[in-house]
C-alpha cells in the first residue's frame, strides 16, 4: 500500500507558498490563466519558448498548447524551477555535475540535441535516435511523450573521455507497483536488457520482472538508452542520477531496494536530494534570487 504522507506534506505546503506569493487560489492544479506561475517567474518566458522551439511535450496541460502544467507538485515544474535558469551558465552546471557525480570535469560541452542556440548546457526531455536504439515507434512520440525522455542530460568532458549525466528528476511520486509488462514493451527492450553491460538478468527472466515495474521502469529504459548512445559514439560513458526529494522516503527506498541491486556495479548511479544538488552555488553565491526562491518554495534546510 502506498504512502503518500509526502506527496500531502507538499501539496500543503504548495497551496500554502502559491496563495501567500503568487495570488493564486488552488487546491491542487492552477487553473489555466495562472498556470504560469507555476514557474519560477524568471523563466517563464524563456521555458515556454525553449519547448516550443523543440517541439516538447509539457506534462498534464490538458490539451492546451505550449502552457506549462498546473499541477503544483509536478516534478516537471519542480526540475525546470531548480535548473532552467542556470542551463546557459557553464560554470554552474559544472559544479552541479562535479556534485552529483563526485567526478571532476574539464568542461561541460553543448547539448547534443539543443542545436538552436549555442549555450545550451542543460537539455530538458532528452530523446536521441530512440526509434532506431530502443525500437520506440510510436505515433505521435516526441520529446517528452510516447518514448524514452530523460528529465535532465548534461554531456560533460574528462580528459578526452566524453560522459553523459542522465537525470531521472523525481518530486512526491509514489506508484501503484503496477507490471508494464506487455509483448511490444517485451519486444522492444529484452534483447537490449540481455545484452547489457549495466543490468543484471532478473532470476525469473524478464518479463514481469522488477524492469517493468516503477520507478525501475523508467530508469531501466534510460539505462538502455545510454548505453546505446555510447554504443554508437555519442560519448565514451554515462553517469546516472536519480534527484528524488530526502522527504520522499518511499520512493528512494524502492529505488535503493530494487533497482540499484540490478546493476552491476552501482558506482556509476547515485540518488541525490535537489538542495544538495545546487548548494555548490549557494556556498558559491552564485544565482542568489533562484536559491531564494527555491528555500522559499522548496526547500526545508
Amino acid at each position: 500500500m502506498m504512502n503518500r504522507d509526502f506527496y500531502y506534506a507538499e501539496r500543503k505546503r504548495q497551496i500554502e507558498y502559491m496563495r501567500k506569493y503568487e495570488f493564486a487560489e488552488t487546491n491542487c492544479i492552477l487553473c489555466s490563466r495562472d498556470c504560469i506561475n507555476n514557474l519560477y517567474s524568471k523563466i517563464q518566458e524563456d521555458a515556454i519558448e525553449y519547448f516550443k522551439r523543440y517541439d516538447i511535450a509539457w506534462w498534464q496541460c490538458k490539451g492546451e498548447n505550449n502552457i506549462p502544467s498546473g499541477h503544483i507538485v509536478s516534478s516537471q515544474i519542480h526540475c525546470l524551477n531548480h535548473l532552467f535558469d542556470i542551463r546557459t551558465d557553464k560554470d554552474a552546471v559544472k559544479l552541479i555535475s562535479e556534485k552529483a557525480t563526485s567526478m571532476q570535469f574539464d568542461e561541460i560541452l553543448p547539448s547534443l540535441i539543443d542545436n538552436k542556440e549555442k549555450n545550451s548546457y542543460i537539455t530538458f526531455e532528452f530523446a536521441l535516435d530512440n526509434d532506431k536504439l530502443l525500437c520506440e515507434n510510436d505515433k505521435g512520440r516526441k520529446r517528452g511523450t510516447l518514448c524514452t525522455s530523460i528529465d535532465v542530460m548534461i554531456m560533460a568532458r574528462k580528459g578526452d573521455r566524453k560522459w553523459l549525466i542522465p537525470i531521472e528528476w523525481k518530486y512526491t511520486e509514489t506508484y501503484k507497483r503496477e507490471d508494464k509488462t506487455n509483448e511490444t514493451r517485451e519486444s522492444r527492450y529484452s534483447k537490449l536488457i540481455e545484452t547489457s553491460k549495466r543490468l543484471r538478468m532478473p532470476e525469473d527472466g524478464i518479463p514481469h520482472s522488477v524492469y517493468f515495474i516503477e520507478p525501475n521502469y523508467e530508469l531501466m529504459r534510460q539505462t538502455l538508452l545510454c548505453e546505446q548512445l555510447v554504443a554508437n559514439g555519442y560519448a565514451d560513458d554515462f553517469f546516472h542520477i536519480n534527484v528524488i526529494p530526502a522527504g520522499n522516503t518511499e520512493l528512494r527506498d524502492a529505488v535503493e531496494k530494487e533497482f540499484i541491486p540490478m546493476l552491476k556495479d552501482d558506482s556509476k548511479f547515485k540518488i541525490i536530494d535537489p538542495q544538495d544538488l545546487l548548494s555548490p552555488l549557494e556556498e558559491k553565491n552564485m544565482h542568489p534570487e533562484l536559491i531564494e526562491y527555491l528555500k522559499k518554495r522548496y526547500w526545508y534546510r
